[in-house]
Order: C-alpha cells, then sequence, then structure tokens
C-alpha cells in the first residue's frame, strides 16, 4: 500500500519547500515505505483529507489520518516496527524532540527571515495573496 504524503509547493509543484514536509519524506525513506505525494499550495490546505489539519505535512496511510512531522515520524516507527527505527528508544524520540524544538526557536527564525521573500515569490497569485 502507498501511503499519500500531502507536500506544501508553489507555482512549481516540482519544488516542494517545507522543510517540515522534507521530514515526513525522509523518514518515510528511511523506513523504506512507498509514498505518492500529493502537491498541495496554501489555500488548499484546509480542504486535505476533510480538514485534518490547518497545516501540512499529513499523511494517509490506509485508513489512518495523521498530521504533523512529529506525530507522523512516532505513527511510522509504530506502525511499522519490522522497517529501520527512527528513533532507536526512548532517550531517541525525546533527543528528536529537543532537537526540533530547538531549532524551532534558534534557527528557524532566523532562516525565515531570509527565506519569506523567496517562498512568497513561488506562489501564484492567488497564494501569494494568502501568504
Amino acid at each position: 500500500m502507498t501511503i499519500l504524503l500531502y507536500d506544501l509547493v508553489g507555482h512549481d509543484v516540482g519544488r516542494p519547500f517545507s522543510p517540515h514536509c522534507w521530514k515526513t519524506k525522509m523518514a518515510l525513506a528511511h523506513k523504506g515505505l512507498a509514498v505518492t505525494k500529493v502537491p498541495t499550495r496554501f489555500l488548499e490546505v484546509p480542504e486535505v483529507e476533510s480538514g485534518a489539519s490547518k497545516t501540512v505535512p499529513v499523511i494517509r496511510d490506509g485508513e489512518r489520518v495523521v498530521a504533523d512531522s512529529f506525530a507522523i515520524a512516532l505513527y511510522l516507527d509504530e506502525a511499522y516496527p519490522d522497517r529501520p527505527t527512527l528513533f532507536a528508544g526512548e532517550g531517541g524520540k525525546a533527543l528528536a524532540r529537543f532537537i526540533e524544538r530547538w531549532s524551532q526557536f534558534t534557527i528557524h527564525p532566523y532562516v525565515a527571515t531570509v527565506a519569506l521573500t523567496d517562498l512568497h515569490d513561488m506562489q501564484d497569485e492567488p497564494n501569494a495573496a494568502y501568504f
């Protein structure tokens, strides 16, 4: 079975840009799971899986819908224990959560400052207005 991944894109669907979606793509690749990427623009996010989340990434794995890159990683480790682990135990989960939070509050604000204009320019007109 193929997992659906809703991936944030601008006018060029071949150039996804969400680092949170990248984390999910890397987790799926590490697990060796088949994935179908669904290009999703900002204005389409509220419609994903009947409004499952206000943000992406979102995955659908059979009947299961999971949002948020960290929640998705936890789900993948639980649902596919026969595949390579993403965390190597509880200590790995805690360390991954720490690094995620630290980077969101320490690194991301600076990266966002540099990237915002480029991200705006990657949008079509309706999504640029939303952005």
